[in-house]
């Protein structure tokens, strides 16, 4: 790109934000994207074909995360957001190391947040999550006294993918799950992607808590970002959103609207 370096700013202002998952949980971090910063065009990639990270090699969910931004780099993004807790976890680094451009994960924006609260705090996510101790380390590196109860919480995915919202099965598994933390525990992490979408029912458990949806401090962390040298889109008030995926069933496009809570007009096959 040639030119002057404020036109060069400009081209640069106006690429697209490439956002990566292993599936479609993190359309969740895409809707908050669309909410806080309407005017940005956003190319998500879900990897369908994989899905699940969350049983995968540490070794493994980094070199998925590096094929993942080796796609969204054909797009010339001006950022990079894993919208995975899990690749968050274990690709964040590598991926960071690989890109020409800025790489954010949900993990550290919501260890961020969870830092700045008074008491002990609670995470809730994948096995694989938790048992990485990214969000401990996260927090840890703000606060090295703060008490963290951490709990894997797998069959949530499946009844976000299901749709029980307002479900009395929904309120009975959250109720099991978060029975096991310390009732002192007022601030709660959602360390999935796929939580937000349940928060009727975990806010029915604990009604005094305070919930941290990774997706909402992410878009904020992004904002920060753009507002720096990165700069924002500007050209229109709304801007396009454009879903790849590497495998695709009938049900992705019920459940991704469900997760966006907007219309999802056109998915693109791609192959690695």
């Amino acid at each position: 790109m040639g030119g002057h370096p404020g036109e060069k700013g400009m081209i640069r202002a106006n690429r697209p934000i490439g956002v990566f998952d292993s599936g479609i949980g993190g359309l969740t971090v895409v809707r908050a994207l669309r909410q806080q910063l309407p005017g940005e065009d956003i190319v998500y990639l879900g990897d369908t074909a994989r899905v699940p990270y969350g049983t995968k090699s540490s070794e493994t969910i980094r070199r998925y995360t590096i094929q993942a931004g080796a796609i969204l780099k054909r797009f010339d993004p001006k950022l990079l957001v894993i919208a995975c807790n899990t690749a968050s976890a274990h690709g964040l680094a590598a991926l960071q190391a690989e890109s020409t451009c800025p790489v954010l994960g949900v993990i550290e924006p919501g260890a961020t947040a969870a830092a700045a609260l008074k008491g002990p705090v609670g995470i809730i996510g994948t096995l694989a999550t938790i048992q990485s101790g990214a969000y401990e380390n996260a927090i840890h590196r703000h606060r090295t006294d703060l008490e963290i109860h951490s709990l894997a919480c797998p069959l949530l995915v499946s009844l976000a993918e299901e749709g029980w919202v307002d479900d009395p099965i929904t309120d009975a598994v959250c109720r099991r799950y978060l029975n096991q933390i310390d009732p002192r525990v007022k601030t709660l992490v959602l360390g999935c992607t796929h939580y937000p979408v349940l928060l009727p029912s975990l806010r029915r458990v604990r009604p005094d808590a305070r919930w941290i949806d990774s997706g909402a401090v992410t878009a904020s962390a992004v904002e920060r970002v753009l507002q720096g040298a990165t700069g924002f889109r500007t050209e229109r008030p709304r801007g396009t959103l454009r879903i790849l995926l590497t495998d695709a069933s009938s049900r992705l496009r019920e459940v991704g609207e469900r997760f966006l809570e907007e219309p999802l007009e056109r998915l693109e096959l791609v192959e690695w």
